[in-house]
């Protein structure tokens, strides 16, 4: 679902340019203790067709950069959301891809996606401004849960989840302080549990873009894995942190 054609049905089935579990109520869960600031930058890193980017900019948050490594997606949002400045870039090239640094970075289930995950963390300190914050709204998996507990169909569906055992330390390596964790296990059941029936009521339009096998494909998927998040294998959290100032 990381390709043009999988975040285009996304959006349709989330009614907006976004991605991840929760549309703007994520959003708003994973801002909420974080003060409006024009004068603030933001880094969303993984910002696909650029929706959570422009919304944060609409609601006074800051000034947004977003970066994702499909060209397709960062073409879409630079013509769709020309206020908010889009670059095709993988993560572990955002220094030499964005000039400047930022006070707030943040990732909205995209950081399951990083093979590397302490690389990353460590790539994104150093766009960092000294205090900066750190918002990391993604899935969790249980300290004896393994990923093939996770596959659907034999396809493991989130391949890096957060283990919140393991997180502290990978921040504090990656020169980050940890901050607070909101478990959201219970509003991504509820979340997957609307998206799968909102699938199936955009099936003809689903059909549309990618035909049956698509809508088969998604359907199976999410199903799969609302039942996986519903059976506590799989949760959700948002992790904050702050760029150690040494």
């Amino acid at each position: 679902m990381n390709s043009f054609e999988g975040k285009r049905i996304l959006a349709l089935i989330r009614g907006g340019d976004y991605a991840h579990a929760g549309e703007e109520e994520a959003i708003e869960r994973a801002f909420r203790g974080v003060p409006k600031n024009p004068d603030h930058w933001m880094l969303d890193v993984g910002c696909g067709r650029g929706g959570s980017a422009e919304y944060l900019r609409r609601h006074g948050w800051g000034h947004v950069d977003g970066i994702d490594r499909d060209k397709d997606s960062i073409e879409y949002a630079r013509t769709t959301y020309p206020e908010v400045a889009f670059h095709i870039c993988d993560v572990l090239d955002v220094p030499r891809t964005v000039a400047r640094e930022f006070d707030i970075v943040y990732m909205l289930n995209a950081f399951y996606a990083f093979s590397n995950q302490r690389e990353a963390l460590a790539t994104l300190r150093r766009v960092a401004k000294p205090g900066a914050q750190l918002i990391i709204f993604d899935y969790t998996i249980g300290a004896k849960a393994n990923e093939e507990s996770l596959a659907v169909d034999g396809q493991i569906l989130i391949p890096h989840a957060i283990r919140l055992s393991e997180i502290a330390a990978m921040l504090s390596d990656a020169g980050w302080e940890p901050g607070g964790i909101e478990n959201l296990s219970t509003d991504y059941a509820r979340w997957y549990a609307t998206f799968v029936e909102r699938i199936q009521l955009k099936r003809a339009e689903i059909e549309e873009i990618g035909g049956s096998d698509w809508y088969n494909f998604v359907l199976s998927m999410y199903s799969g894995l609302h039942g996986v998040i519903a059976q506590g294998t799989l949760g959700g959290a948002i992790v904050h942190a702050r760029r150690l100032i040494s």
